[in-house]
């Protein structure tokens, strides 16, 4: 690998942990939107056959999935802190890649091409 090469990896690596340190609010886990009946005797609603909304986070640890009730005030936030982790995955995948590419003096492999 080409010294210009190296620095240019380098630099990338500089700029992406940079990035990197910027997120402050992440979570992993889904957000989805939950439909139950409350199964109180006198809901109209579930009394209709309808179902009541609500928005969740699920998260497994574990091999146990945890439910976290964020309701509609909390949704967005949780949206963002949900695709911040998601993107910080795949920044730090990056790195790891670079720092592969840097350790074995070879060009950055392609996603999920860590085999050799």
């Amino acid at each position: 690998m080409l010294d210009s090469e190296k620095r240019r990896l380098r630099l990338k690596r500089t700029l992406l942990l940079k990035k990197l340190a910027k997120i402050r609010d992440f979570t992993r886990g889904s957000v989805v939107l939950m439909k139950r009946r409350c199964y109180r005797p006198n809901c109209r609603r579930c009394a209709s056959g309808e179902v009541h909304p609500t928005w969740v986070l699920t998260v497994s640890t574990g091999g146990k999935t945890r439910t976290v009730y964020l309701g509609g005030k909390r949704v967005d936030d949780a949206k963002r802190m949900v695709e911040n982790y998601h993107t910080m995955q795949a920044w730090i995948e990056e790195v790891g890649r670079i720092n592969l590419a840097l350790l074995t003096n070879k060009s950055v492999p392609k996603k999920g091409a860590y085999d050799e």
